[in-house]
């Protein structure tokens, strides 16, 4: 199975622009390629995600925008599925950029190392906490030098997915899942369900 796995730094809470990206591709589990750009959000910073990230506006002036940067993943929207570490986090803010440029969102398929590593490692036990990139790659033996450096946390989740599937003899393809946006949930009421949007998991 080919992977592209990704993650992605965003400017503010609103969670619908991108500021840096990190992108590995593996094939037959090895990294065939990688690369890593800041991105001008054309959107405002906020003090709390500069604080984690330490990307400020002056940093991403003349970097490309994120249409440059969607046309340089694009063409593997079919051929690879996506990884990124809480996956659905990082779909979901491509996807609302996608959204916010009118780029209609593709059908992508997907895994998360957070699911992996809660039903393989942690065998769904209780351990949110570990299940944190940082900490589940110290776990794991997976190096991570610069946390939420974009290229650095894409490295570590790569990482991960090739040691669990060195720790654990399993499917890939039993755990990939179609991304669908926009997000729903269901609220019981009574008999009833009531669909909400569905919000920021982590």
């Amino acid at each position: 199975m080919d992977y592209i796995v990704l993650d992605v730094e965003t400017p503010n809470s609103k969670n619908d622009s991108i500021c840096s990206i990190g992108v590995q591709l593996l094939t037959d589990d090895r990294v065939t390629d990688e690369w890593y750009t800041l991105v001008d959000p054309e959107d405002i910073f906020e003090d709390f995600n500069i604080s984690i990230h330490h990307i400020t506006p002056d940093m991403v002036e003349g970097a490309p925008k994120f249409e440059e940067v969607w046309a340089r993943i694009a063409p593997h929207t079919l051929s690879r599925v996506f990884v990124a570490h809480n996956a659905e986090f990082d779909l979901t803010v491509l996807a609302k950029a996608l959204e916010n440029r009118k780029i209609g969102v593709p059908r992508l398929r997907y895994l998360c190392t957070v699911d992996l590593a809660r039903r393989l490692h942690f065998d769904y036990k209780n351990v949110k906490g570990d299940l944190v990139l940082s900490n589940l790659s110290r776990t794991l033996g997976v190096e991570l030098t610069e946390h939420h450096n974009a290229l650095y946390d894409t490295r570590a989740c790569s990482g991960i997915l090739l040691r669990l599937g060195e720790m654990y003899d399993f499917d890939p393809s039993a755990y990939v899942r179609n991304f669908r946006y926009p997000k729903v949930h269901t609220r019981r009421y009574g008999s009833k369900f009531k669909s909400e949007p569905h919000g920021r998991s982590d």
